[in-house]
């Protein structure tokens, strides 16, 4: 169902804030006049809007003490945590594809080696049979 703004507006509730979408719940922050920044996850700005409507007594104080939201001092620490483990995975991709390379530029070292040794054995075959030494 899509969703509607002066039905929201009409009769606000925190379940349906919780099933709005980012878009919708910037929809909502923009009609009641909340300033935020266009980049906040969606949680921060729906915790601006609960505050707003319970500031308004639009909403009870309680709907404050229930609403799920992610503690925005933890936001860089968990911002610092998801670079490092992104840099861990970069770092295991990386040494798994060197190693690949290495693997690679081994068999082509042993090939190149292998395609000489046959290039010396034909070309000294050859030597023995210009001399008139056979080969049995």
């Amino acid at each position: 169902m899509p969703f509607n703004l002066d039905k929201f507006v009409a009769s606000p509730s925190v379940e349906e804030l919780d099933s709005l979408k980012k878009s919708e719940i910037v929809k909502v922050a923009k009609y009641y006049g909340i300033e935020f920044q266009p980049l906040m996850r969606k949680d921060e700005i729906k915790r601006y809007v609960l505050e707003y409507l319970v500031d308004e007594s639009i909403l009870p104080i309680t709907v404050l003490e229930t609403a799920i939201t992610v503690p925005t001092d933890n936001t860089f620490e968990l911002k610092r945590l998801e670079i490092e483990m992104n840099k861990e995975i970069r770092l295991k991709e990386m040494e798994r594809e060197r190693e690949r390379e290495e693997r690679e530029r081994k068999k082509e070292k042993e090939e190149r080696e292998m395609q000489m040794q046959v290039q010396k054995e034909k070309e000294e075959r050859e030597m023995l049979g210009y001399w008139g030494i056979r080969c049995f």
